[in-house]
């Protein structure tokens, strides 16, 4: 895929996302966001706080790893071609099409959760309005980034949750960080939709 394209769609994503919560869910009323399905289930307000937190992880390894391409003088090339592992990687995270049940997109793998991107083990629930202001700050660093990327080699690799042991290339990330987002928003508006008796 063109360089140019893929930058181009991560950007769209950014602005997708931003009108989720920022637009649309910013407007519900708190009852509605911070409702929890069950005991062990997530409101949409968790849904967002864990994204927060996993994407300030995430940004300070691709933030570090951007810099030290445009230290090397790293330029921008006309293909970009998406890694193996870091396609399957955001395929799995990714929302599925389309259920059986009520057409709404299905999340098909799930796994644990580490401890400290888990809201529902804090003692106390953060505020949602601190819980949007970390966000919206979040989309204004990541469309920063994306800028950035258009003047590096989009190859560039970056740490990922393993360290040095498992680097992918910035592409991948941005799309990981997408489909990441993509998944918790999904979560996220089923929460809402039981919170108003639909779910």
């Amino acid at each position: 895929m063109r360089t140019a394209d893929t930058l181009a769609g991560l950007h769209a994503s950014m602005e997708r996302h931003r009108k989720v919560t920022l637009q649309d869910w910013k407007a519900l009323p708190e009852s509605e966001l911070e409702h929890r399905p069950s005991a062990r289930r997530w409101s949409a307000a968790d849904c967002l706080e864990h994204i927060g937190r996993a994407n300030d992880m995430y940004l300070g390894h691709m933030e570090s790893a951007v810099t030290r391409a445009e230290q090397r003088g790293s330029s921008p090339v006309d293909e970009y071609r998406q890694g193996a592992l870091g396609s399957r990687i955001s395929a799995a995270l990714a929302p599925g099409s389309v259920s059986r049940r009520g057409g709404a997109p299905r999340i098909r793998f799930k796994g644990p959760t580490l401890r400290g991107y888990d809201p529902l083990r804090d003692p106390e629930r953060i505020p949602i309005a601190a819980t949007f202001q970390r966000y919206s700050a979040q989309l204004d660093r990541i469309v920063r980034l994306l800028e950035r990327c258009e003047r590096i080699d989009l190859h560039t690799r970056s740490n990922t949750l393993l360290g040095p042991l498992l680097r992918l290339r910035m592409g991948d990330m941005m799309a990981y960080l997408v489909a990441h987002t993509d998944r918790h928003l999904e979560q996220g508006r089923r929460a809402i939709e039981m919170a108003r008796g639909q779910g």
